[in-house]
């Protein structure tokens, strides 16, 4: 056992303050409507690994309310701690504490080497952590508050991970992106998307009505500490929240419509917030598509995305990710 000193540095709000116009997006359809006519064009018969692939992301990109939960089918810890490692394919851990600190914190290092920072305060009940960096090997180090923000270390184990999909990390509800089937901001994402013909048709849904319908809130800017996980229903019944806030619910109503949806924590420049990443069945991966850059909150053309292929970086020199929950 030994101590360790944390500091919420790395896990810090991103707090900013922000004039949020309402911002209508719709002048790209008809062009990547276009594009994907001449992807289309030029693609030829796949081999089957590559139908069972498509096969495969077409049962996972579905509208669906992903809940983790703790089998307990295999576990790692001690008698202090349970890490709940029965869905690792699923693309994410559950652990639960059963000592009596007031904190616990984990560390969740994957094989891209970044170090992901999670908290547990509710004795006994399980924490979902997200899987994501992908395939290869997890380093898990869990320590329990002493005093302040000095922690001893409880548990350090290793697992491998293997996704069955590598959408699952974004899809399923965790501690930053939390929701149930419950959740009030389902019930509106399913009702935006009514009516949309593709899942860029329901971002661009769900993107307009969060930021016509949502105010900054400077105040609790102003006070918020961390660590901190926003509470989508909270933001969507007071239609007021700090970034994080718009980030967690535009991605709780995208990842439920089947739409992989990432929550990045990062810098634009030397200004620390969120924005979000989306997954499009006719472009891919869109990095930045929804940003806020301290002042505004934009949603990107992903044609632009399209036409620069493997290569496209968007802002590469502006925008640094440290995490993606």
């Amino acid at each position: 056992m030994f101590c360790h000193k944390f500091s919420h540095r790395d896990i810090s709000v991103p707090v900013l303050a922000a004039r949020l116009p309402g911002g209508r997006f719709s002048i790209f359809l008809i062009c990547l409507l276009i594009v994907c006519s001449i992807f289309a064009a030029g693609c030829s018969s796949g081999s089957s690994a590559g139908s069972t692939k498509a096969a495969d992301d077409t049962a996972v990109l579905t509208p669906a309310v992903r809940i983790p939960t703790a089998d307990d089918t295999e576990t790692i810890g001690n008698e202090t701690v349970t890490v709940d490692i029965s869905n690792t394919s699923n693309g994410y851990i559950m652990a639960s504490y059963h000592g009596t600190a007031a904190q616990v914190n984990i560390q969740l290092t994957g094989p891209d080497g970044v170090t992901y920072l999670y908290f547990i305060s509710e004795k006994d009940t399980y924490t979902a952590m997200p899987l994501s960096s992908g395939d290869g090997s997890y380093i898990i180090d869990i320590y329990e508050q002493m005093d302040g923000d000095m922690y001893s270390n409880i548990m350090s184990d290793v697992i491998e991970v293997t996704l069955q999909n590598e959408f699952l990390p974004f899809l399923y509800s965790n501690q930053f992106v939390y929701f149930t089937a419950e959740t009030r901001a389902v019930e509106k994402g399913n009702e935006l998307a009514q009516g949309c013909d593709t899942d860029l048709d329901v971002t661009a849904a769900v993107y307009n009505y969060v930021v016509d319908n949502t105010e900054y809130d400077y105040e609790k800017a102003a006070s918020v500490t961390s660590p901190y996980y926003p509470d989508v229903d909270e933001t969507l019944d007071t239609r007021k929240g700090i970034c994080f806030d718009y980030s967690a619910l535009m991605c709780t109503m995208l990842r439920t419509q089947g739409i992989p949806c990432k929550l990045n924590i990062g810098y634009a420049g030397d200004i620390y917030h969120a924005w979000i990443s989306v997954y499009l069945k006719s472009v891919g991966w869109v990095d930045n598509l929804i940003q806020f850059d301290g002042k505004n909150w934009s949603m990107m053309d992903p044609t632009m995305a399209s036409t620069g292929g493997d290569s496209y970086d968007p802002s590469q020199e502006q925008y640094t990710v440290m995490f993606q929950r």
